[in-house]
């Protein structure tokens, strides 16, 4: 069975996606599809791919594809996964969901009027292999009961001694009206590792999010106003009792990159960067637990969200099959949820969740 597979966007999936796409033999790519043409046409010269679109809908409904992979930016991704929904294919959606929650409950309902269709949002973490074994750990009791959670984002500093936030000219990505910003970018994943971690839901969110550098110049020296956050900090109370404490920023002058502490009454889970996790008892030294990576150097980029990727990819071609996924996928329903937390988070405050 080969999976045809349409690509709309060229730019996370230009750099990350299709390379790892190479890694999954049932797959074959056979359109991609850019607001920009020329950016499709080179994509597609550089992939061998037979299929150029300059509209994500039209690739959507073309007979050419049978799964679209919605990878532009998230002011789109409603638009065009309804797309793809309503013209028969199955969806693999980059995060975040969509703009808004309301924007995230449509494509849902569109979803739940389709039940035939994969519809899938990009939560590749949920593939990694320690972030997986978190799970798998707290399943078994390893830690006991959890009680509360902390994940935090702050990135190594680039090459000239400043954080990347200062560095980087204008792009959508520090535009809210386009759906930039870390919270999107890496809080909906943080979001959902809480989630699926706990086997539970957020019943209350208490935090917000700031932008520092609120000027910046495009590659022409043109000045853009910037409204997409740049900070967050919340705190989620889940209903199965547990606290998690999420930090995100982009400016900070030194940080760990990614880590997470799992408390639990009876020891700790620590996440450190991309490759290590370890685990302390109370009554014994912090013991290296990590999980082997089988993909490790297999593609470039050599990240975790791309080798997590391909094992998400590899899922998804099994269920298309018939088969059950290896890993409990982040459907459009999730993604909802997310969202909702997500705009709890930017509103400020303290929200509850029915």
């Amino acid at each position: 069975m080969t999976v045809r597979v349409g690509v709309i966007g060229t730019g996370f999936a230009r750099r990350v996606q299709l390379p790892g796409l190479r890694l999954v033999p049932e797959v074959r790519v056979t359109a991609v599809a850019s607001g920009r043409r020329e950016n499709a046409e080179a994509t597609a010269r550089e992939h061998g791919i037979p299929h150029v679109f300059t509209e994500g809908a039209e690739l959507a409904r073309s007979g050419e594809v049978d799964l679209v992979l919605v990878s532009s930016t998230p002011d789109t991704h409603a638009r065009y996964a309804i797309a793809a929904l309503e013209a028969g294919k199955h969806v693999l959606c980059e995060k975040p969901t969509a703009l808004n929650a309301a924007e995230a409950r449509q494509m849902l309902d569109c979803a739940r009027r389709h039940p035939r269709q994969i519809a899938w949002i990009d939560h590749e973490l949920r593939h990694e292999p320690n972030r997986r074994k978190v799970r798998e750990l707290i399943a078994g009791d390893a830690i006991g009961a959890v009680r509360h959670l902390e994940l935090v984002l702050k990135p190594y500093l680039r090459g000239d001694g400043r954080p990347q936030a200062y560095a980087a000219p204008w792009t959508w990505w520090f535009d809210a009206a386009r759906g930039g910003g870390i919270l999107g970018a890496v809080g909906s994943h943080y979001i959902d590792l809480v989630r699926y971690w706990t086997g539970s839901e957020p019943s209350q969110v208490a935090g917000g999010a700031a932008t520092f550098v609120t000027e910046r110049r495009d590659e022409r020296g043109v000045a853009h106003r910037a409204t997409a956050e740049e900070f967050a900090s919340f705190t989620l109370r889940m209903t199965g009792g547990a606290v998690a404490t999420i930090l995100l920023t982009t400016v900070a002058h030194h940080g760990p990159g990614h880590f997470a502490q799992v408390t639990g009454s009876d020891g700790t889970l620590v996440l450190s960067g991309e490759t290590k996790l370890e685990m302390i008892k109370p009554d014994g030294p912090l013991a290296d637990v990590s999980a082997p990576d089988e993909l490790w150097e297999k593609l470039t980029p050599n990240t975790m969200w791309a080798r997590s990727f391909v094992r998400l990819v590899r899922d998804l071609v099994r269920v298309v099959a018939g088969a059950a996924p290896t890993v409990p996928p982040a459907t459009f329903e999730d993604g909802w949820r997310i969202q909702r937390v997500m705009d709890a988070v930017r509103a400020g405050g303290t929200t509850p969740l029915d």
